[in-house]
């Protein structure tokens, strides 16, 4: 394509299309000691900019490539992410999932990796937000954002950028507690059968999560090593907040980890692999739920939407119902902070109302204020509400 000089400019040029229209604008730099700069632009003013800010680095010695960002693009960013993840240089919690969630996102966004980090705007990727949310909930867009976030903020540093596209965005997100209880029967169902599926790691393995408070991931990672009968403990060093911490265990968790062979040869106290754990049990929770309609319990069908990780929901609300403190319970379950730890409280609404009346009966015994009695007065039968 050709080019010709603009007027009274030194590094600025005009590209020609074939029939003499002017298609862009060409900054060619050179000069000696100094990384070339050679870039095109569609605004004049752009362009003059760019001259002005690298005359300025010349002038003050920084040899500084200011169209990186014109050449690199957002698959350049995740490839980054991904060398490092191969290489060891940052070590996170779960690096296989996350290898395999930025390769995805490689793959199904082509037309965004192609993209040049020049061009990378808030709008690009509040669109990719947007059609994410056609196909998944918002916490999972929440967990991909969180996870290309720091990846472009180093983008920053390394390809000149004037920020960050994903700085000022706010990714959804839902409100996701789950105030779900295992109830006595529900327990009984599911643990028949997960018994009845004869693969007799299973049922250990669960009722170990239920008395422990363990998370799967965890209790797949803990060792014999690092058990102790004596302290009734289970020294956990890689726990998902990245801090080491013991496993508390009560009578029934440490007779589970004796009656489990393997003791000898050593490794891993629970030899089983993650999937065969969550396999295993969403078959014996689909059974029970069948079970409860057989014997004419439709109300018991809802041990279908119990998941493996409500067994530590289940196990962390226990111990609040048993009056814990909230730092007794953090030792128990690992939390480091209330914050967290409180999204696993789940009281049982029946044992809130047996509190709420003891409150009641504890008011009655004493003479009642003015206000109790006038409200007395007032209600069908002479009963006041509290």
């Amino acid at each position: 394509m050709p080019t010709r000089k603009l007027k009274n400019t030194d590094h600025i040029y005009e590209r020609l299309s074939d029939d003499g229209r002017l298609t862009s604008y060409q900054v060619k730099i050179r000069r000696k000691g100094f990384p070339n700069q050679t870039g095109s632009f569609d605004d004049l003013e752009e362009a003059k900019s760019f001259v002005r800010q690298v005359l300025r680095d010349h002038d003050r010695g920084h040899k500084v490539d200011r169209l990186i960002s014109h050449r690199k693009t957002v698959a350049d960013v995740i490839n980054g992410g991904i060398a490092v993840l191969e290489s060891g240089k940052r070590k996170i919690k779960g690096v296989k999932e996350e290898l395999y969630r930025l390769n995805a996102f490689k793959r199904n966004y082509p037309v965004l990796m192609g993209t040049p980090l020049s061009d990378a705007t808030e709008d690009i990727f509040e669109d990719w937000i947007e059609h994410r949310l056609e196909t998944v909930k918002p916490n999972t867009v929440l967990r991909d954002f969180n996870m290309l976030k720091p990846l472009f903020a180093k983008a920053v540093r390394t390809y000149d950028l004037r920020r960050s596209p994903l700085e000022y965005i706010k990714p959804p997100r839902e409100i996701d507690e789950r105030p779900r209880r295992l109830l006595d029967e529900e327990e009984e169902l599911l643990f028949a059968e997960l018994h009845a599926a004869g693969d007799t790691i299973v049922p250990l393995a669960a009722q170990f999560a239920l008395e422990s408070g363990c998370r799967r991931s965890e209790q797949l990672r803990v060792e014999w090593r690092h058990y102790d009968r004596k302290t009734s403990t289970i020294w956990l060093p890689d726990a998902k907040n990245g801090r080491g911490r013991y496993l508390l265990l009560n009578e029934l968790a440490q007779d589970i980890v004796e009656a489990l062979p393997g003791r000898e040869e050593g490794g891993e106290i629970f030899k089983c692999s993650s999937n065969q754990l969550k396999k295993a049990f969403e078959y014996a929770r689909t059974r029970a739920a069948k079970r409860a309609e057989a014997l004419g319990r439709p109300d018991l069908k809802s041990v279908e939407t119990f998941r493996w990780h409500d067994l530590r929901h289940e196990a962390v609300s226990r111990c609040f119902d048993a009056g814990w403190t909230s730092e007794q319970v953090m030792d128990f379950s690992g939390h480091v902070d209330i914050k967290s730890l409180l999204r696993y409280r789940s009281a049982k609404v029946d044992q809130s109302v047996a509190r709420l009346r003891t409150l009641e009966r504890d008011r009655s015994a004493g003479q009642p204020t003015i206000r109790t009695a006038a409200l007395t007065a007032r209600l069908p039968g002479g009963r006041a509400s509290l």
